[in-house]
């Protein structure tokens, strides 16, 4: 049989092989031809996204110089495609009035597909003065994260290892505090937005705090946890810090604290209660509190060593739990009143807190 008639005998002409060739190739090359144009799309999207990117960022700078803050970001550089934009200053610095800060290599990221969450790598060392005192800073790690909702903040978070902290020129003497982890957590809290109340949950473990060993006695690290909810917060704007915190004392702002603990040795600290500003500036408050091993404090408070020994074996300091671990026992409650410090009738000699602002 010729050629012909195989064609005829499968029931295909030419016209129709080649019409079957040509639709194979079709769909052998679509997959290839939609995902360019996808990859295409996806590319001008994000040059998109990076130049809306800058444009807020300087827009932002352009306001904060309007209120007086002058942020520096040498050698700024906007990165990070296809799936990230990465806005990185090589050091990071702010001045305002006779107040300036400075900061080292500063990276945030956000995924495209995520824009609402910014990680934040912050590298030091941090300096910040006001010409008369000093803070410095120093870490192994530290890192934030910003949750937004379209309506505003929705979580915020600290996260540090090994920061250490010195301050001078507050005291006659320097103070410095460190600590091996340190964490910090702030968002609105929903069940008291009337308030413009936000929570704040602080922990810190192996932390070295001389002014507590002052006050309680004994060298060893303390870990504490803080969890606090703040009124009359939502109104912060970015404001120097003294307009800020007298708006919020003028606005009768209080911060509830639902849960300290302190743990420094043998010596463990319990207890709730409630912080404002006075009309003279100065922290205030009281507390219900829970101790254990604070023969110390109660020293303190009496000015006599061997009076606060025996004071606290008459509030049942020095029990012990089945385990032999020491008994959290009631103590009278701790007051900041008038710029002293006070333990039930007792008040601390020495301890005079002075106006913030």
């Amino acid at each position: 049989m010729d050629k012909a008639g195989l064609n005829e005998g499968a029931g295909l002409d030419e016209t129709e092989t080649f019409e079957v060739t040509r639709g194979s190739r079709f769909w052998l090359y679509a997959p290839v031809t939609l995902l360019a144009l996808v990859a295409i799309a996806w590319s001008a999207a994000w040059f998109v996204i990076k130049g809306r990117t800058v444009e807020r960022l300087d827009a932002w700078v352009a306001a904060e110089a309007k209120g007086g803050r002058q942020w520096a970001c040498p050698n700024r550089t906007v990165a990070g495609f296809p799936f990230r934009v990465e806005v990185v200053c090589e050091t990071l610095s702010l001045k305002q009035g006779n107040v300036s800060a400075s900061l080292g290599r500063v990276e945030s990221v956000a995924q495209v597909y995520q824009p609402r969450l910014v990680i934040t790598e912050i590298e030091g060392p941090l300096t910040l003065t006001d010409g008369v005192v000093t803070v410095k800073g120093t870490w192994d790690l530290m890192q934030t994260s910003v949750h937004a909702a379209p309506d505003g903040l929705q979580r915020a978070s600290l996260v540090a290892e090994a920061p250490n902290f010195t301050v001078t020129g507050l005291a006659p003497t320097e103070i410095g505090t460190s600590s091996a982890h340190f964490e910090a957590h702030l968002r609105p809290n929903p069940s008291r937005a009337a308030e413009g109340a936000y929570d704040v949950a602080i922990s810190s473990r192996q932390a070295k705090i001389p002014a507590l060993d002052n006050l309680i006695g004994g060298g060893e690290p303390t870990d504490l946890q803080l969890d606090v909810t703040a009124t009359k917060a939502q109104g912060f704007r970015g404001r120097p810090a003294v307009e800020e915190l007298e708006r919020w004392r003028a606005a009768d702002g209080k911060v509830d604290v639902l849960m300290l603990s302190l743990t420094k040795g043998n010596r463990k600290l319990e207890g709730k209660g409630a912080l404002w500003l006075d009309e003279l500036h100065r922290p205030a408050g009281q507390f219900e509190i829970a101790a254990a091993g604070l023969e110390g404090l109660l020293g303190n408070a009496t000015g006599n060593k061997a009076a606060g020994a025996l004071i606290g074996a008459l509030l049942g300091q020095g029990q012990r739990s089945a385990n032999g671990q020491p008994k959290l026992v009631p103590m009278p409650p701790l007051r900041i009143d008038n710029g002293k410090l006070a333990m039930g009738p007792f008040v601390v000699p020495g301890v005079r807190l002075m106006p913030l602002y």
